[in-house]
């Protein structure tokens, strides 16, 4: 009975991602990829987050190397995920620098799906940079894949070495 629990939890587990991106495509409400503070304390604080969270992410691309865990699959994926971390905070650093910092950018809603970006010095070029560091989700979706994916394999793996020790 506890074992077709398990396996019950287990598949009902499976699909809570499947679930979580349904909800948010049928249910869409704002979604804002780079956050603004009012004060310089709060965006100060904000950005020493992201380089606390970028070294760590270094630190731990060097600690899994230097200890040869990368020849296991969850590791490297893991690894990967660090990768993808470092440049999610090395872009939402920029665009934080860009519109919340220096304030050379800013962006104008016009209607429910159209936005303007605005520069200070109306460089076209500076306007899809902005653009393109707004697009963070496509480096910070995938690290998220591969920490999950990585974790999950090394979750795998563990079961299975348990249930080598179990048979005589």
């Amino acid at each position: 009975m506890l074992k077709k629990n398990l396996h019950n939890h287990h598949l009902i587990l499976k699909f809570i991602p499947a679930m979580t991106i349904a909800i948010l495509i049928l249910l869409p409400i704002n979604g804002y990829t780079t956050q603004l503070h009012e004060y310089a304390e709060g965006i100060i604080t904000h950005q020493m987050g992201h380089l606390f969270f970028l070294f760590s992410m270094v630190t731990l691309i060097f600690t899994i190397t230097g200890k040869g865990l990368d020849k296991q699959k969850g590791w490297r994926l893991i690894q990967y995920s660090a990768f993808f971390f470092i440049l999610w905070n090395l872009d939402a650093f920029t665009a934080h620098f860009f519109d919340n910092q220096i304030n050379i950018v800013k962006i104008e809603n016009i209607s429910l799906g159209k936005m303007r970006i605005i520069t200070s010095n109306n460089s076209s070029t500076l306007a899809w940079l902005y653009y393109v560091l707004k697009l963070d989700h496509l480096l910070c979706v995938p690290a998220m894949l591969f920490l999950y994916r990585g974790l999950a394999s090394l979750v795998n793996d563990q079961k299975k070495m348990m249930a080598k020790k179990k048979v005589p």
